[in-house]
């Protein structure tokens, strides 16, 4: 059956006090919207929209850069959840069932939804997500009659005295089919202490036309929304707690996971060691039995087997580690390519160059790649010994088996087999009494 996925991002997240759209801010280092997409995607929507603002100028071009296929909706005023979904009137006419999400619930799992979607397929004409909580704080609470069907939806506001007892929670996630979607939409009216339309009435509506409907369970972290800076940490703290037990399920030797830090696309192969205090940004894949040391941060790079990284070492974005490379403590490499064997075992700067195999290139090393207009290339070949401080100014061509003087600075192009030494002659003299 085709279907559909309507993500609201309409808010105005005026209680994040931020110049940018709450569901732009980051969990994992990308827009929080970004993992209701993803969803969206895993489930091989047919369609997939997003309920914005007229004024979201910001969230539409993220949006655009994810994906050219996703509708964009506008939301021409904030009159509530239920008036966001029937300003996608055109799902109205997708066939199958429409799964209803949030820009500003990142923490949603795919199991969740799918348990939606058997729900459906058992016969629910209407399924709602829904979570056990302790304290249920402002959530919509959730009853049920006595065969434990979902018989209301009631928004904190509105609670009476008892019904604030009931710790079943809405997560606001539900899953229908698109006509009777569209249709309960319909029926439902304004007349609330906020003098919104509610999405949640539906399920109310639901039950006087006797269609069947039912509740899902997920857990209350996994449904935690985000609404002031305070959600957002503890939505990212929760982030990398899932992060960090799925790479231990996967093999990964995690010697601190609490103050290991990853991103959400974040690759790691098995018997990999992380050690204590390591982030990794965007865009970082290792492959297995890698060590990586105390202190490290780690963007944009792919890092093969048996490589050895820190302490203290920063790999910045398109640098390639080959197998058996090691890079120290101090060293920072940009847009680098290191070929296997390599070593830079302390206190060096690589940036815009290539490595060949087994090349050593000695403490303090500079590659010099910028004249003050532009990034030149330095290409150093295999089995290279580059002694310590010495400073390579680009663009530069190395060849094989070559050594560099310590403390030299190289301006010319090596050859094959050549010893290079650029400095001037020491000269001792007798000092005066």
């Amino acid at each position: 059956m085709p279907l559909s996925v309507l993500i609201l991002a309409a808010g105005k997240g005026t209680r994040m006090n931020s110049n940018y759209p709450k569901v732009l801010h980051n969990v994992g280092n990308i827009p929080m919207i970004y993992y209701s997409i993803d969803l969206a995607q895993k489930l091989n929507a047919t369609n997939i929209g997003v309920v914005i603002s007229e004024k979201a100028v910001e969230i539409r071009n993220f949006i655009k850069h994810l994906s050219k296929k996703i509708d964009l909706i506008v939301q021409s005023k904030q009159l509530g959840t239920g008036h966001a979904i029937l300003s996608a009137k055109k799902f109205e006419k997708k066939a199958g069932d429409v799964i209803i999400l949030y820009g500003d619930c990142p923490l949603i799992s795919i199991d969740s939804l799918n348990n939606l979607i058997i729900s459906r397929k058992k016969g629910a004409d209407l399924a709602v997500l829904g979570f056990v909580a302790d304290n249920p704080k402002q959530y919509g609470r959730m009853a049920v009659d006595e065969n434990n069907n979902l018989k209301k939806i009631i928004e904190f506001k509105d609670a009476t005295k008892d019904e604030i007892g009931i710790k079943l929670c809405n997560s606001g996630v539900m899953i229908a089919n698109s006509k009777i979607l569209f249709s309960l939409l319909n029926k439902i009216r304004n007349n609330n202490s906020a003098q919104e339309f509610y999405l949640t009435d539906i399920v109310y509506n639901a039950n006087k036309e006797g269609l069947n409907v039912q509740y899902v369970n997920c857990s209350e972290l996994e449904a935690q929304g985000v609404n002031n800076r305070k959600d957002l940490s503890e939505v990212e703290n929760q982030f990398q707690v899932n992060k960090r037990l799925e790479a231990l399920s996967n093999g990964v030797t995690l010697k601190d996971p609490s103050s290991t830090y990853f991103s959400y696309d974040t690759e790691i192969g098995k018997d990999t060691i992380i050690e204590p205090n390591v982030t990794f940004g965007t865009g970082v894949k290792i492959k297995n039995d890698v060590v990586v040391k105390s202190f490290s941060y780690l963007e944009g790079c792919e890092v093969n087997s048996n490589v050895t990284l820190g302490p203290f070492a920063r790999i910045r974005p398109k640098t390639i580690l080959d197998k058996g490379v090691k890079v120290g403590n101090f060293v920072e490499i940009k847009q680098s390519n290191l070929s296997q064997n390599v070593k830079v075992n302390h206190l060096a700067y690589i940036g815009d160059g290539k490595i060949g195999e087994n090349s050593n290139i000695g403490a303090g090393t500079i590659f010099c790649n910028y004249d003050g207009y532009s990034k030149n290339e330095i290409t150093i070949s295999n089995d290279t010994f580059v002694g310590s401080n010495v400073s390579l100014v680009a663009p530069l061509e190395i060849g094989n088996n070559v050594v560099i003087g310590a403390g030299s600075t190289i301006t010319n192009d090596i050859k094959n087999n050549e010893l290079s030494i650029g400095r001037t002659r020491q000269i001792n003299k007798k000092r005066k009494k």
